[in-house]
């Protein structure tokens, strides 16, 4: 019988990743088939401080089993909100999937299929101290999920013909889909997301840099810096280009309003049927103010 032991490697901060088996010496490793197939690995379990950040160390997709997608679950007795990152060389990162994850809640993210080499969970806490806390990470490799959210055609170089039997189907049900012959550039295969950023660490008062909507519905943004008080406005820019009031939902709590004074917080928009997004600093003072997001289609 082949015994198997257990290491939890560290990220750069200390905080514990996935576990990683191994037979004999350490750099025996197992590489996770079961893990590869979509069972959830847990990250970290250790309670957030409040607006304290988790930040996995970046992991490589190549190894012996290529992972070209994975999936986040998370829980907490606090609402925070679940990032999936992805890099070409672990410095530059890219979020392409945010959740926001309610108190008490099990949030879980879509399948993300991935296109660069490394990739990595970060978690942002919300405005008060967690109690409890647990983010887990699924792996998988090979056949690639495909939701359709509208009707989109599918064009072939020759007749399409299909045969669905068990061996089609994946463990949870899902179908696999081989794209050998079928031009599925039509398809929308998940979310798009894009990072934007309003201001950086300024000091003075204004607009700042507007966001162009285009086919996003969502923003997520965080409030933060060293200025003693500020205000921050939510505008959304209409067709005839008037600016009118954004009502933002506050996450920590679920507060709504037009406008914040707050610093080292996290507020979500719905932005469907807008043009340009604006997020005004009408005042500051003694020191920098940031205000950055992520916008979902």
């Amino acid at each position: 019988m082949v015994k198997y032991s257990f290491q939890f490697p560290t990220d750069a901060a200390g905080k514990p990743g996935a576990a990683k088996p191994y037979r004999e010496g350490n750099r025996d490793f197992v590489v996770p088939v079961a893990a590869i197939s979509g069972n959830a690995e847990l990250l970290t379990n250790k309670a957030l401080k409040a607006t304290e950040v988790y930040t996995q160390y970046g992991q490589d997709r190549l190894g012996q089993v290529l992972i070209s997608k994975v999936k986040g679950h998370a829980y907490s007795d606090r609402e925070g909100t679940l990032f999936i990152e992805e890099s070409n060389d672990a410095n530059t990162w890219t979020t392409v999937s945010s959740l926001v994850v309610k108190a008490g809640t099990l949030g879980e993210t879509e399948w993300i299929q991935l296109t660069q080499r490394y990739f990595r969970f970060r978690y942002a806490n919300g405005n008060l101290q967690q109690s409890e806390f647990l983010l887990y990470q699924s792996l998988g490799a090979g056949e690639e999920d495909i939701n359709i959210k509208q009707a989109v055609p599918i064009t072939t170089a020759a007749p399409l013909t299909m045969q669905i039997d068990k061996s089609n189907l994946t463990d949870n049900g899902r179908l696999k889909v081989q794209t050998e012959g079928l031009n599925l550039s039509s398809l929308d295969t998940q979310a798009k997301t894009m990072d934007v950023v309003f201001h950086d660490k300024t000091e003075t008062v204004g607009e700042g840099n507007p966001f162009t909507v285009g086919s996003f519905k969502t923003l997520l943004i965080e409030v933060y810096g060293t200025a003693e008080t500020s205000e921050l406005i939510f505008w959304g820019k209409s067709l005839s280009g008037t600016k009118r009031a954004l009502r933002g939902q506050k996450v920590d709590d679920g507060t709504f309003a037009t406008s914040t004074k707050g610093k080292s917080e996290a507020w979500s928009f719905d932005i469907t049927g807008f043009k340009e997004i604006v997020m005004e600093l009408k005042s500051l003072t003694n020191g920098n103010f940031s205000v950055r997001g992520t916008a979902v289609s």
